[in-house]
């Protein structure tokens, strides 16, 4: 078997080729020709189901596969023969998060390749994360030989039983035959709106027999994207005097301006929830921030006051309808019936959310919006601004970095069309609060999605710098979630994925010791007395932050080092009394103190002490 593997491996030229100087695995220089095979009378013959594949992939515009081949490496040979660039990575789930944060950035179907059993089991839990998160993730793995099923043979597992529930299909492909039509199907269904992952086992057994297929299969189109009549007009948003537009994920990849053309013509406040950051621009003037457990409480105050909201491609989740009065009206709009979220009363509209937005702006020029609703707007925005400039957590040591400080010098950081990644642990919750974190217009954002997997972000955002190599890419992570992505910082040198990431350092887990504080449980339980420092291995440039005065000088080295393709970690140490003013992290009283406010404003408009 080692003798066949060598020669598959080894592939014959037409030619003498040169001697390559050596490469890393996953830059194999790619042949004349993808198969050996010339064609005839319409079909092709590929050396093996692999070899198929990479070459229908290649065919698809794929150019990058993550993951972390099995024992038959024969993969690996193909991708290369392909002209795909292979990133073998240390482990199978931040694989499947490399691809979502690629897919997610590109707006292309990410491909991960695992091998058998464990392999897939591990792959699972970013199989989840993509599945919540609409990230179009195609995870091919290997499998027991169909001649071996139930006779206990290595490494068999319930791969489909595992998949199924996290996925739009998985299926195992049962002959060489059937593989192209497979392949077919599952690109297709992983960039069908909604879009998600999508599990393809290539068993062992048939993996050294040659596959013929037609030319006019391999070559057949992609089925085209389904598109809607953009719908009516739904009566609710002619009456409504206190709207609110909430933008979700599904308007990822989606012409911009047309949520803002909607608020603008509704008069109404302009959100976004997690997934939607990055939609709309945020420098727009009717823009509030995030909505539901992100919300402050200016906007907190228009929400529980509207009287209509329009979500635009928003599944709802718990953590996004958080401050919700429960009878509001909401006006959902979704490309599926199971989009929707079926807890509220409010008219469904099944069509493209950008393309409804813009109808739905056009129709409603010239409508008289109420001044009032308007004027509490500007006012939210104001105390949010304010807010802002405000220090965090004046009874903190003066010398110690403030979370808020450092997000802060972040945004301020950021370049035009940059790309950022969160994700979500207690620290960089800072970094979901607006304005406080306000993204430059053009800036592409990934996030995690309602499942708030653990280390995604720090994995994602390796997939999105090799889907946007000229952009910059900036992570913020806290330490808890960055420490299990650890195990991948070799991978990214040896590729040259230049990502800065930002280590919002507390020593552990921050947001389970904040919740256990308050339930009057003992420090440090969770994290450490002092945050630990690793050593984070050769090829990672490292700074690290402990006071106020050190983090633009930081962060401008570190993102001019991710600039050259070196990995960049900037280490702020902060402390868990550090917390942001969140729900959950806080309680009411503690909300509107950080907001440095008593209480609510009136109604009119002002707040306490204002001139009237």
């Amino acid at each position: 078997m080692q003798h066949l593997n060598e020669q598959r491996l080894t592939a014959t030229p037409k030619a003498p080729a040169p001697a390559a100087p050596e490469a890393p695995i996953s830059a194999v220089p790619s042949p004349e020709a993808l198969t050996p095979e010339a064609p005839t009378s319409g079909v092709r013959t590929f050396q093996g189901p692999w070899d198929l594949v990479a070459g229908f992939l290649a065919r698809q515009g794929v150019d990058t596969v993550f993951g972390l081949p099995g024992d038959d490496v024969l993969a690996v040979a193909a991708f290369g023969n392909a002209g795909i660039r292979l990133v073998w990575c240390r482990d199978q789930r931040t694989a499947v998060h490399m691809a979502s944060g690629y897919a997610l950035t590109s707006g292309r179907t990410g491909v991960c390749v695992v091998g058998k059993g464990p392999a897939v089991a591990q792959a699972v839990g970013g199989l989840l994360e993509a599945s919540t998160g609409c990230g179009p993730v195609l995870l091919l793995a290997g499998g027991t030989a169909l001649e071996s099923d139930g006779a206990r043979a290595f490494q068999d597992a319930p791969q489909l039983a595992l998949a199924s529930p996290v996925t739009k299909w998985a299926a195992r492909v049962t002959h060489p035959d059937r593989l192209l039509p497979a392949l077919r199907r599952a690109t297709a269904l992983v960039a069908e709106a909604p879009r998600g992952p999508v599990f393809l086992e290539i068993p062992d057994g048939f993996l050294e027999q040659p596959v013929t297929v037609p030319e006019a299969l391999l070559d057949a189109g992609a089925p085209a994207p389904a598109r809607y009549a953009a719908p009516e007009l739904p009566a609710e948003t002619l009456t409504a005097r206190r709207p609110v537009v909430v933008v979700g994920g599904g308007m990822r990849g989606a012409a911009r301006g047309a949520a803002e053309r909607l608020a603008e013509a509704l008069g109404a406040a302009l959100l976004v929830t997690a997934s939607g950051r990055g939609t709309v621009s945020e420098s727009h003037p009717l823009y509030c921030g995030l909505a539901g457990l992100y919300a402050l409480p200016p906007v907190r105050e228009l929400l529980a006051d509207c009287d209509l909201v329009v979500t635009l491609g928003s599944r709802l989740e718990e953590t996004a309808v958080e401050g919700l009065p429960r009878d509001v009206t909401i006006c959902q709009v979704n490309v599926a019936a199971g989009e929707f979220s079926y807890d509220w009363t409010g008219p469904l509209v099944l069509g493209e959310a950008a393309d409804t937005a813009g109808r739905w702006a056009a129709d409603l020029a010239g409508r008289a919006v109420d001044e009032d609703w308007t004027a509490r707007i500007t006012l939210a925005r104001r105390r949010l601004r304010a807010w802002a400039e405000l220090p965090a957590h004046p009874e903190l040591p003066a010398d110690r970095m403030r979370v808020k400080s450092a997000v802060r010098e972040i945004a301020r950081a950021l370049p035009p069309r940059g790309v950022v990644v969160h994700e979500n642990g207690l620290m960089d919750i800072w970094s979901y609060l607006y304005p406080v974190f306000a993204l430059p217009d053009g800036t592409r954002c990934v996030v995690p999605s309602e499942q708030t997997t653990l280390g995604y972000g720090a994995a994602a955002a390796a997939g999105a710098k090799l889907a946007a190599p000229g952009a910059p890419v900036v992570a913020i992570v806290g330490d808890g979630a960055f420490d299990f992505f650890r195990v991948e910082l070799p991978t990214l040198v040896r590729e040259r994925v230049g990502v800065t990431y930002v280590v919002l350092d507390n020593g552990g887990y921050g947001w389970l010791q904040r919740m256990l504080e308050n339930l009057g449980g003992p420090a440090h339980l969770f994290t450490a007395g002092e945050p630990v420092r690793h050593d984070l291995g050769d090829g990672v440039a490292t700074w690290l932050v402990s006071g106020p005065d050190g983090m633009a000088g930081a962060l401008g080295a570190a993102m001019a080092e991710a600039g050259e393709g070196r990995v960049a970690v900037v280490r702020v140490l902060c402390a868990t009394d550090d917390w942001p003013p969140v729900a959950g992290a806080a309680s009411d009283a503690e909300l509107h103190a950080a907001l440095r406010e008593e209480a609510a404003p009136d109604r009119d408009g002002t707040g306490p002490g204002e001139d009237r």
